[in-house]
């Protein structure tokens, strides 16, 4: 198998952390700042680890559904890890403070067998990721 996929982006947001995370790790949140992700269905309470979270959304022209289950949460880390769907692996939220505002970050790492060629899964998913990121920071951001 080959070496999984590492996508990582960073954005700064003008937002303090509490807040970011109140948008970033509350699921019923994610169609407002993910652009993948038209619905989502909690299958239990997704701020204790263990619980799933279904997704359905669009990614390079395809409908996709997956799960994830929270694998460890802290105020400033949300640890995730995709249990079904198109793509096998992780996510990780990491919210710092950064001076009045917050440093963001989302990492994906997974593999995701047949999807798309790898060169092409990781240039899209790396806008995806930084798409979503400035969305988040329009959220967080609005007066």
């Amino acid at each position: 198998m080959a070496a999984p996929l590492d996508v990582s982006v960073s954005e700064f947001l003008a937002a303090p952390p509490p807040l970011v995370r109140a948008i970033m790790f509350d699921p019923h949140q994610d169609p407002r700042w993910m652009s993948a992700v038209t619905s989502v269905q909690p299958l239990g309470d997704p701020t204790t680890a263990g619980a799933h979270v279904r997704r359905t959304g669009r990614f390079l022209g395809r409908t996709l559904r997956w799960t994830t289950e929270v694998a460890a949460i802290s105020a400033n880390r949300l640890d995730l890890t995709i249990v079904d769907g198109p793509m096998r692996g992780t996510v990780a939220y990491q919210i710092d403070a950064d001076g009045a505002g917050s440093r963001v970050t989302i990492r994906n790492v997974g593999h995701a067998p047949g999807f798309a060629p790898r060169w092409l899964l990781r240039l899209a998913m790396r806008r995806a990721l930084a798409a979503d990121l400035r969305r988040l920071k329009r959220v967080v951001e609005q007066p």
